[in-house]
């Protein structure tokens, strides 16, 4: 790295030039212990490279870029981090073009002898070329008086008579909500089918208390933010009125109670278009659309598949009470005075447990395994650098926090995590403490690493704990209790025995265990002969890559968006920007 980079000259820099070709040049200024992450702009794909391998990969991918035009950025100056007292970098952002589009990127830079050396280098593909997205000064600009009221043009639009969308977006929640708006500001229409009578139906026919745990700066949705009044945590159903809301506002074209016949899609390797045919409930009738579409985006959750149920216990089929799902739980209100049990001690079992106790339902939770329990309050600051608070985002966008995020390799975010969640369990001690002394089991996440890595691979084995009245603090004061091990049988006098030899009574068991994984979800939309293409979707690759989202996933043309609000608001764009390049012929 040179002192253009702090004069705003980056053309003169060597680490530009090595960019724009010279892959030995770009691997010299990594540090040995330092990491290369792209995101579409060079590898077309989702890479994480250390430092031995930049050479290597560069050599293949800088060339036929033609990378140009780098400029250190003006909105974003350098920034001096310190993320531990032994720990000091220089963040610098810079943009630049490549042949397929304007790129971004973030360069952590530290002090090696005489010289700077980046630690992370980090490289992002922002737009295609030829496909400016319409916000901000891009903004389409309306029509003063129309003669078609906005209602029936909408009405119009959304019915694709006599065209078919460009696109085909499975599943309505906030992941298939965000892409469809995302796509549209890019120019790109798409049809959006779920099963659900109302957008928002799957927050607001789920239990009346249920809420996020993310708090409310890190949850904005894609091109429209929550206003500033909004409040910290949000429940489900106050949730479900903004979807409806982001829906019309971001005129999402949208078929409810709406589903695919697997027995009728195929992928047409001629025209490179999935053919579908969506049946559609108008008016109680089931009417068949057929529909030729370029791109399939799957939004339908980040579990996928049906509700996970554990092979069936001896007797459960006799048992006398009544046995559910977590999805199926629709609240404690009908259970007050009898005796529940909820397995699962993970998020879900954890906000059921708490729905139920505070409905007057006698409530145990079997632990079957130990939990990750971290403070909301003190852990989230912490673990993502203080980028989504308030007073960060007051001095910094959304966007921008997004890009810092994503451009911290996971190897590295994984050490830190393991320094942080030391120091949080001295912060949270007082809890941990408590729940150990009522029978609960904790542990520090794999290999010390706390949330982040069980959300990666296991999209659960953790809870956020928000004080008072939350899952934590209810089995610390004994309101909700704690039973280890596993189901042994049920038997026919309601009761079940465990494996330790216990047996209770219990009236109400719920099973908070999950779902049986995108196999299914896909076989019963693509059909089964997608199945036996499909790739892994979630879990990590060898580089720490999120498996098959917003990325290859093994069927052509099928973009999968999973994962929580600030996840959906990330990857909703990064697959915009491929189908746009693919619909092009861009892509190689």
């Amino acid at each position: 790295m040179c002192k253009a980079w702090l004069d705003n000259s980056a053309e003169d820099c060597t680490g530009c030039r090595a960019l724009q070709g010279d892959a030995e040049a770009f691997a010299d200024l990594i540090l040995p212990e330092g990491y290369w992450r792209d995101v579409l702009a060079f590898t077309r794909d989702f890479r994480t490279i250390e430092a031995t391998s930049v050479a290597e990969v560069a050599k293949a991918v800088l060339p036929k870029n033609k990378a140009k035009a780098f400029v250190l950025s003006t909105t974003t100056p350098p920034a001096l981090e310190s993320p531990f007292p032994d720990v000091t970098w220089l963040r610098l952002h810079f943009n630049f073009e490549t042949a397929l589009g304007k790129c971004t990127g973030i360069a952590r830079i530290v002090k090696a002898g005489d010289s700077w050396r980046a630690y992370t280098v980090y490289t992002l593909l922002e737009e295609i070329h030829g496909w400016p997205q319409a916000v901000g000064r891009n903004r389409p600009y309306g029509k003063h008086n129309d003669r078609e009221p906005h209602a029936v043009r909408r009405a119009r639009e959304t019915e694709f008579k006599d065209k078919d969308p460009d696109v085909l977006i499975i599943g309505g929640g906030h992941n298939g909500l965000g892409c469809s708006a995302v796509l549209r500001s890019f120019g790109v229409t798409s049809l959006v089918v779920d099963r659900f009578e109302n957008v928002g139906d799957n927050w607001a026919k789920r239990y009346a208390s249920l809420s996020l745990h993310d708090p409310v700066w890190t949850d904005h949705m894609p091109l429209m933010e929550y206003p500033p009044n909004w409040p910290v945590f949000m429940q489900a159903g106050k949730l479900a009125t903004w979807l409806q809301a982001y829906a019309e506002a971001q005129e999402v074209n949208i078929w409810l109670q709406s589903t695919v016949d697997p027995a009728k899609t195929r992928f047409n390797s001629a025209t490179q278009q999935w053919e579908l045919t969506i049946l559609r409930n108008v008016d109680g009738k089931i009417v068949p659309r057929d529909v030729k579409v370029s791109h399939v985006i799957m939004a339908t959750g980040l579990g996928g598949g049906k509700p996970k149920f554990p092979p069936a216990f001896p007797g459960q089929a006799e048992w006398p009470g009544t046995v559910v799902h977590s999805s199926q739980h629709k609240g404690g209100k009908e259970w007050h005075g009898k005796r529940a049990l909820v397995v699962g001690a993970c998020t879900s079992g954890h906000d059921i447990s708490v729905d139920l106790v505070n409905n007057g339902v006698d409530t145990t939770m079997l632990q079957r395994s130990p939990t990750f329990i971290m403070s909301i309050d003190k852990g989230l600051p912490l673990l993502d650098s203080g980028l989504f608070t308030e007073a960060n985002l007051e001095n910094m966008s959304v966007e921008t926090a997004d890009r810092i995020a994503d451009s911290m390799p996971k190897q590295v975010a994984k050490l830190f995590h393991q320094r942080i969640v030391k120091h949080l369990a001295v912060e949270d001690k007082e809890i941990l403490d408590g729940l150990k002394a009522a029978g609960f089991k904790t542990y520090p996440g794999p290999e010390g690493s706390g949330w982040l890595f069980l959300a990666y691979e296991r999209a659960g084995g953790y809870y956020f704990t928000a004080g008072e009245g939350s899952g934590s603090d209810m089995i610390a004061k004994g309101k909700i209790k704690v039973k280890g091990g596993e189901i042994r049988t049920f038997n026919g006098d309601g009761s079940i025995t465990f494996t330790d030899g216990d047996k209770q009574k219990f009236d109400l068991v719920i099973f908070a265990t999950g779902y049986t994984g995108f196999p299914d979800t896909v076989r019963e939309t693509l059909g089964p002969a997608a199945v036996d293409k499909l790739g892994k979707i979630w879990g990590l690759d060898q580089e720490l890559e999120v498996n098959g989202v917003a990325r290859d996933a093994g069927l052509p043309r099928v973009f999968f968006t999973v994962g929580n609000f600030m996840m959906s608001r990330w990857f909703s764009r990064r697959i915009a920007l491929q189908v746009i390049a693919q619909r092009e012929g861009k892509w190689d």
